[in-house]
């Protein structure tokens, strides 16, 4: 049984993993293949983590001649709000992967060729050949805390799972740490584990993009084509990612529709509805609401105490409810500061065991995690109109008049814009707040994006807006 160190040091390398895999710096190939003989062995002084390799001339030849550790290190900065070293230990043979072991190393020439078969964390039922994240066998329907802010979303997602097909397509949206890419997840793995023969793809929208483009580069577009249409489920994270990018968003929908027609099972996540997507054409809109479209929400403090609840079973430490309870209140915006909140706790226990723990003390220990909690809630659609105004040179009641010089009706769309973002108001209650429509909103909110992109001026103000808003 792995103790509290190794699994914190696992989870800080599971971390670093994603980010290099997504960071696109390191070749795929390169990561395959030398990423998988790496094994976290412990937190030293808790920020050195401590990586074995299997002997030191694998090291050296990491170190020196394909210089990883400068992506290691970058990738280890700002984990859960803490930045961490590396350094690296010989005699840890690579880990036998049950689905297809590597073969014993021979020479640097065999390293640099030989395809290693299995990804991280890869299981034998997810296909990941766009490089993709594999779908995570940690995140399941058993683990996922249901509440009535996600019960419809869970409902959803578990008959996708049970019955590929009848909900067709699957969107799921909502706020950041919500939930949505733990239900993919978890789709993944609940249907490869009850039909093994089905091909079960999943991928975010950046990867599928980075795909594309690489495609294109190499002449090899048929095989991105096949990459997105052989298959019995196809599981999308972010898709809003595809606005405003047409060429993709044509492969998309030919492929969508491909797999509609065979009654392929679809799931998209999003931040936005689909209408809110800029740039999203409108053929792709309404094919992505034709299926069955549902919300998450941000989980309520019982949702956000079973987390803390359930997260410290998985590290053998136990702390009392009260302080937990304490914790779950004061942060209540998404799991992933949640589970960050909890992650530095016992990363400061770890370090100090005869520590008591009070509320006092995690006030001290979390003060920074409470602080940015704070400063995300404080946010109101008045301090937006007023901010923007300022910036602009206007009075607030240009804002809220119905003058459209360009001039003012383009201020006026930032702060819907951002009103929209760095508030949890629904559209109709700022079409209430700004005297317009809620159709109005999004069509400024779809408009704001697609104005930025051809106005670099334009973009560094509304940037500089969001950074001013949220300090």
């Amino acid at each position: 049984m792995m103790t509290f160190n190794e699994k914190m040091a696992a989870e800080v390398w599971d971390i670093a993993l994603t980010r290099l895999r997504e960071d696109k710096r390191v070749h795929d190939n390169t990561f395959d293949q030398w990423f998988v003989n790496m094994t976290p062995l412990r937190l030293e002084d808790g920020t050195c983590l401590v990586v074995g390799m299997e002997s030191e001339f694998l090291i050296e030849w990491v170190s020196d001649t394909l210089r990883l550790t400068e992506y290691i290190g970058e990738a280890l900065i700002d984990i859960e709000g803490r930045d961490y070293s590396c350094r690296f230990e010989a005699g840890h043979p690579p880990k036998k992967n049950e689905t297809a072991p590597v073969e014993a190393q021979k020479t640097v020439d065999d390293l640099a060729t030989e395809k290693v078969v299995a990804a991280v964390k890869k299981t034998p039922v997810v296909s990941s050949n766009l490089q993709g994240i594999p779908a995570s066998s940690s995140y399941t329907f058993d683990n996922f805390v249901v509440g009535e802010e996600n019960r419809y979303a869970y409902t959803a997602a578990r008959r996708a799972a049970e019955k590929p097909g009848l909900f067709n397509p699957l969107y799921i949206y909502g706020n950041t740490g919500t939930g949505k890419t733990h239900l993919l997840h978890a789709i993944a793995q609940e249907t490869s584990r009850n039909n093994p023969g089905m091909v079960v793809r999943y991928a975010t929208c950046e990867e599928i993009l980075n795909c594309f483009v690489e495609s294109l580069q190499s002449h090899q577009y048929g095989s991105f084509r096949s990459q997105l249409r052989d298959v019995d489920m196809l599981l999308v994270d972010d898709i809003h990612v595809l606005g405003s990018k047409s060429q993709l968003q044509e492969q998309f929908f030919n492929a969508f529709n491909a797999l509609y027609h065979e009654n392929k099972q679809i799931v998209l996540t999003s931040d936005k509805r689909p209408s809110e997507i800029a740039g999203l054409e409108a053929r792709l809109i309404s094919r992505f609401e034709q299926g069955v479209t549902t919300e998450i929400y941000a989980p309520g403090l019982e949702i956000r105490l079973a987390i803390l609840r359930g997260m410290q079973q998985d590290f053998m430490v136990r702390f009392e409810d009260d302080i937990l309870e304490f914790i779950a209140s004061r942060i209540s915006s998404n799991v992933r500061r949640l589970r960050g909140a909890l992650m530095q706790l016992l990363s400061r226990v770890s370090l100090y065991p005869d520590m008591p723990i009070t509320q006092e003390q995690v006030e001290n220990v979390l003060h920074s995690v409470f602080e940015e909690e704070l400063s995300s809630q404080l946010i109101t659609v008045d301090d937006i109109q007023k901010k923007v105004a300022d910036y602009f040179n206007l009075r607030i009641s240009d804002l809220l008049s119905d003058k459209r010089p360009k001039s003012i009706a383009q201020p006026r769309m930032v702060a819907m814009y951002l009103s929209r973002k760095l508030t949890d108001n629904s559209f109709p209650q700022l079409g209430s707040a700004f005297g317009r429509n809620h159709a109005t909103i999004i069509n400024a909110c779809e408009k704001v994006p697609e104005l930025c992109e051809k106005d670099e001026d334009l973009r560094r103000a509304v940037a500089l807006l969001e950074r001013q808003l949220k300090s």
